[in-house]
This record gives structure tokens, C-alpha cells and sequence, in this order.
């Protein structure tokens, strides 16, 4: 049997307020769901069946919705890791909308703690590396959550899949 983790890939990005555009800029939201489209089913042509969202505003959320769309048409399943209960409660009620019917949507949900507590979203990230072989993220080189899953991943030697404009040079910056 394999190891789940070489079918397993994870998701890391910026929240809204992080991202280089606004949410209601139709056209750069467009190009990302195209290239999350795009890398989800690269993704699956290689064998990657199970996608992690960690289920923030902004990419993750995007991200999970790449994966219900493949859903139709390739055999990928979207698991959701959500690092506290109600986690959502105050999202703006787009993004929440977003999050249920992603919740509702998924083959398996990760509710990793009760109640929020400094570090859990750090303790999400981790639990997504640790099951995963391959990230997909959207980082620029800010400091952050993102940042931190991108050394993750990188000291647990996964294969990374930046879908910024910039590309990470060995330094883990941005080269813009």
C-alpha cells in the first residue's frame, strides 16, 4: 500500500487582506482560479488524489473551490483542515458562504481543536506538511503563516508549487 502522502497534496496562502489584489478585482482572481485549476489538475495527472485546504480567506478558500471543480471531472477528493471550530464566525458572509458549502462539500473535515489558542494555526500548518509530499502555495516572501508552512514543507524536503509572480530563490525570498 502507498504512502499517503505521495497522493496527498496540501494548500498555503495568503488571507485576503495579504493578497497583492483585492478580492473584488475579478480579473487577478480569475488568473489565480485558472492557475488553481491548472495545478490542481497537474496535480492529479501525477497521481495526487487528496487536496488539504487549511480553510482561510483568500487562497486556501480558493483553493478548495479548485477542488470541487475538478471533483467533476477527476477523481480528487478535498479535505479540509480547519485549525479551531468556528473558525469562520467572523468572516465577512462571503467567505463564510464560501466556507460552508466548501465544509459541507468535503470528503473529510480535520476540526484539529475545540477553541482557538495561540498557535493553532501553526499547528494546522503542520498537521498539513506532515501529511502531504507536495505544496501548492502562493507566497511572495512575506512574513507569515504562509511563510512558515513554505520552510515546513521545505525542511521536510516536499516538493513545492509557487503560484506567485515571483519565484523563490535558495535563500527562500521572493526574486520578483
Amino acid at each position: 500500500m502507498a504512502d499517503p502522502r505521495s497522493e496527498t497534496c496540501c494548500f498555503s496562502g495568503y488571507r485576503i487582506e495579504k493578497m497583492p489584489f483585492p478580492a473584488d478585482d475579478t480579473a487577478a482572481v480569475g488568473a489565480l482560479s485558472a492557475a488553481l485549476d491548472h495545478a490542481v489538475a497537474q496535480a492529479a495527472a501525477r497521481g495526487y488524489i487528496r487536496f488539504l485546504s487549511g480553510m482561510s480567506t483568500g487562497f486556501d478558500l480558493w483553493a478548495a473551490e479548485a477542488v470541487l471543480r475538478a471533483r467533476a471531472r477527476l477523481p480528487v477528493q478535498l479535505l479540509c483542515a480547519v485549525p479551531f471550530d468556528r473558525q469562520a464566525d467572523r468572516y465577512p458572509p462571503v467567505w463564510k458562504r464560501a466556507f460552508n458549502r466548501c465544509l459541507l462539500e468535503a470528503d473529510r473535515v480535520y476540526s484539529l481543536s475545540r477553541r482557538y489558542y495561540a498557535g493553532c494555526y501553526a499547528a494546522r500548518n503542520r498537521f498539513m506538511v506532515d501529511g502531504s509530499s507536495l505544496l501548492i502555495c502562493y507566497y511572495d516572501g512575506r512574513p507569515g503563516g504562509t511563510a512558515q508552512t513554505v520552510r515546513m514543507a521545505r525542511q521536510a524536503g516536499m516538493e513545492i508549487q509557487n503560484l506567485a509572480d515571483g519565484q523563490l530563490d535558495l535563500f527562500g525570498t521572493a526574486v520578483l
